[in-house]
């Protein structure tokens, strides 16, 4: 069997990371800008405008959400001037904010999820090849898999980033999947994009869905029960409650 796995919020979890960041940010704006701030719900509406446009150009590079933020600082200045008649603008604090948009790429504070490490190496040590691809920041990929250690797992021609939304050209390129082959093809991650594109191949590959919800609204989740998104509707997918039910289930 042939395995692709996905990384964030499925070997280890990252989304807390951005959600975390979206908290301090508003905290932050309010806590200098106080009452003159315009409410929650428009100026969180007005930054996910921001950051998907931003998407367009930028994918999941470091930096598009520090952007989004900067501009969404300035934008919010510039009402309250023309609102108040006050100049609220500083440069420290959009430095600040810089700063709480880089949070994300922290991978020093990733840590894998419960049963991840064992079960790879169970799959690994059962002769089963073991594949990853990840939405991500290429030039930062590096450092972060050398962090997590991946080559204890995932051969260096079996591991694939793409700054934007997984395709099926990536599963089939980071896989090695030709026509002729026979093999059972398994796209394992949290969202419906880890998995959806694989599917589009052929019916040798097969999903399991191990949900988790996105802040972000362009990897989003369905919608969810006690936290946790609900099972996708497919015929050629599985879903878990977490990666250590993996081998129960094969």
């Amino acid at each position: 069997m042939v395995f692709v796995f996905d990384g964030d919020d499925t070997l280890w979890m990252n989304e807390w990371q951005y959600s975390q960041t979206y908290a301090d940010f508003f905290s932050y704006l309010y806590a200098t800008l106080g009452d003159r701030t315009p409410n929650f719900h428009y100026i969180r509406e007005r930054y996910f405008q921001i950051e998907g446009e931003l998407y367009k150009t930028c994918g999941v590079r470091r930096g598009r959400v520090a952007e989004a933020m900067a501009c969404l600082h300035k934008e919010i200045c510039a009402w309250i001037e023309w609102r108040w008649n006050e100049n609220l603008y500083r440069e420290e604090d959009e430095e600040e904010i810089r700063k709480i948009g880089d949070q994300p790429f922290d991978y020093t504070k990733l840590r894998w999820v419960p049963g991840a490490e064992k079960t790879l190496q169970t799959l690994k040590a059962a002769g089963h090849k073991l594949c990853f691809l990840s939405s991500y920041d290429s030039a930062v990929f590096p450092k972060r898999a050398g962090f997590l250690w991946l080559s204890r797992f995932f051969g260096p021609e079996r591991i694939r980033t793409t700054e934007y939304r997984k395709n099926k050209e990536d599963f089939i390129a980071v896989s090695g999947w030709t026509p002729n082959d026979t093999s059972t093809y398994y796209a394992v991650g949290n969202s419906e994009s880890d998995i959806l594109p694989a599917l589009e191949i052929n019916d040798t590959w097969r999903g399991i869905y191990i949900p988790y919800g996105s802040t972000s609204k362009f990897f989003a989740a369905r919608d969810a029960i006690n936290f946790l998104a609900q099972p996708m509707d497919h015929p050629r997918v599985t879903t878990i409650k977490s990666i250590a039910e993996l081998l129960s289930i094969l």
